[in-house]
């Protein structure tokens, strides 16, 4: 379990890219989909991590792997556990082992994670508080202390008890106190490098005829070092030493990749008034193609296109994505007005009340008085409720809704085949 908490998660964040700034933030977080290959040299004996500062080059081109293992990143609630980790951001998956994180205000962290037993069956456990892997952002000379833990029971029959509980606590002090260049087998990358020393706790105890035996507890001291690296990496190497300062394995990148996951539509859009619409794409998972459908028969392939619509109305605005994966598409309905001078002082003069009403409400027509007027009155799902025409608008026009249930309305005013005016009106 120690070797699943405080190796396996310490790269969560593989894959993650810096700015140009050498800054890690939210922003960087890999998409699910990624898979990051790792290689473990443990025949370190003598190896220095090398000095702190700013511009410094450090050469590791020499590690071996003796053993080699993936972690891929996925949707947590797509994962078994998932239903326990309902505020993790992102999964890290090796195997049947899962590692969930959750990227807070200031920091990523550890929120837990589960993973298989000897006897089968997994074991899932909830860290409070967190562990802490990285500031968010993280920049040179950024620095934390950080406590955390967990508490756990399981079966014991592998040990010859009914029960084994398992609760540790953890003390970290951690500094990012160098940036610069690093070369490991897979090449060489701009990075930052963290130095964290960590220490555990763990108290062993177990449940045997009713009664608990509590083990001596368990401490491991170490001090590790991690290279961030700038060009969508992260992690490209994690040294581990004892206190005394004695090498104990070298984890290095070896390979990564995006396996693409299709991507969700999804987007934004400013009213700018005169027909004018700005629209933002907020898809997620990496689309790489955008057609935009404004509803009025133009398209778009821009991702943040604007468009200027030359007639009021309602359009529906559909945004369709893309990947090497797939593809999807979000569709949304808009109200759009284009004001001629006449029109602008309809929006002024046009009124409805009283709202709430009962079985009718009064609309004042203004300037629409005596030209042909046609009223659309949508419910609060966008269905349209009642249509009327009238050829001839009085100045005060009793438009009839007794039939109508309860709710909030959108009432539209069109004149001359435009829409000069959208009211909200109330029925009890």
């Amino acid at each position: 379990m120690t070797k699943f908490f405080l190796s396996l998660l310490a790269v969560l964040l593989n894959g993650v890219a810096l700015s140009a700034q050498i800054t890690i933030d939210g922003s960087d977080i890999p998409p699910f989909g990624a898979v990051l290959t790792f290689g473990e040299d443990t025949l370190v004996a003598g190896l220095e991590p090398g000095p702190a500062g700013a511009n410094q080059s450090w050469d590791f081109s020499g590690l071996g792997s003796q053993t080699n293992f993936q972690n891929s990143v996925e949707d947590p609630a797509q994962t078994p556990a998932g239903a326990q980790f309902t505020d993790a951001t992102f999964a890290l998956v090796s195997g049947n082992t899962y590692s969930y994180a959750k990227l807070t205000a200031d920091a990523l962290v550890v929120v837990g994670g589960s993973l298989p037993l000897p006897s089968g069956g997994q074991a899932t456990a909830r860290f409070d508080p967190p562990q802490r892997l990285i500031p968010a952002p993280a920049t040179y000379g950024a620095a934390f202390d950080n406590e955390f833990g967990f508490d756990i029971t399981i079966d014991g029959s592998l040990f010859g008890v009914d029960s084994a509980r398992v609760r540790r606590i953890g003390m970290q002090s951690a500094e990012i106190d160098g940036w610069g260049t690093i070369t490991v087998p897979s090449g060489a990358y701009q990075v930052l490098r963290q130095r964290t020393e960590t220490i555990t706790v763990d108290s062993i105890s177990a449940y045997w005829f009713g009664v608990w035996f509590n083990l001596d507890p368990m401490i491991d001291s170490t001090v590790t070092y991690e290279w961030w690296a700038k060009d969508g990496r992260a992690q490209v190497l994690s040294l581990d030493y004892d206190f005394q300062g004695n090498a104990l394995s070298a984890i290095h990148l070896t390979d990564y990749s995006e396996s693409q996951v299709a991507p969700v539509a999804a987007f934004s859009y400013e009213l700018q008034g005169n027909g004018q619409v700005q629209f933002t794409d907020e898809s997620q998972f990496g689309p790489i193609g955008w057609l935009w459908n404004f509803g009025d028969g133009a398209t778009s392939l821009e991702q943040n296109p604007a468009h200027t619509y030359s007639a009021s109305g309602m359009f529906e605005v559909c945004l369709t994505v893309a990947n090497g994966a797939g593809q999807d598409v979000n569709c949304q309905m808009i109200d759009v007005m284009v004001s001629s001078d006449e029109e602008a002082l309809a929006e002024y003069a046009i009124q409805a009340y009283p709202s709430p009403f009962a079985d009718a409400f009064t609309l004042e027509t203004g300037p629409l008085a005596g030209r042909e007027v046609q009223l659309l009155l949508f419910n609060s799902y966008g269905q349209l409720a009642r249509r009327e025409r009238v050829n001839n608008a009085p100045q005060r026009l009793s438009v009839p809704a007794g039939g109508l249930p309860s709710g909030v309305y959108r009432l539209v005013v069109e004149a001359g085949g435009k829409r000069v005016k959208v009211l909200s009106v109330v029925k009890r």
